[in-house]
């Protein structure tokens, strides 16, 4: 703090912004190591490769938008890893119609994504 105006400088801001974001660094990677994180860092990383082979798969054999009752939910990330993949344009989400509020499709992109994937034995019968 500036003892002539007393306001904080930017500099100093600068100072304890860089403090709080390594007190955070520090923290997380003391709750990294631990076996529940370790799997919620591999469902970031999973959970939406499975997704989308469920999409791609159902799709793939019936021709249609999967309704989002069909979707398959598992592990930590739920509804987040619907979202990432909306996001990043690998899939495609359609009004549902009766039986449900959505439905959703590959895009062209998820669906050669999907196919690489496979290729390199990620979805296992």
């Amino acid at each position: 703090m500036s003892f002539v105006t007393g306001s904080v400088t930017a500099h100093q801001r600068a100072g304890e912004v860089s403090h709080n974001i390594s007190a955070v660094d520090d923290f997380a990677a003391l709750l990294e190591v631990t076996e529940v994180m370790k799997q919620v860092l591999k469902s970031l990383k999973e959970e939406p490769v499975h997704l989308l082979g469920n999409i791609c798969q159902e799709y793939q054999r019936t021709g249609q938008s999967v309704l989002d009752h069909h979707l398959h939910f598992v592990g930590y990330m739920g509804e987040a890893t619907l979202k990432a993949l909306l996001s990043t344009g690998l899939i495609r989400q359609q009004p549902g119609g009766k039986l449900s509020l959505y439905s959703y499709e590959p895009t062209l992109e998820g669906l050669e994504r999907y196919e690489r994937l496979k290729a390199v034995g990620f979805y296992k019968k």
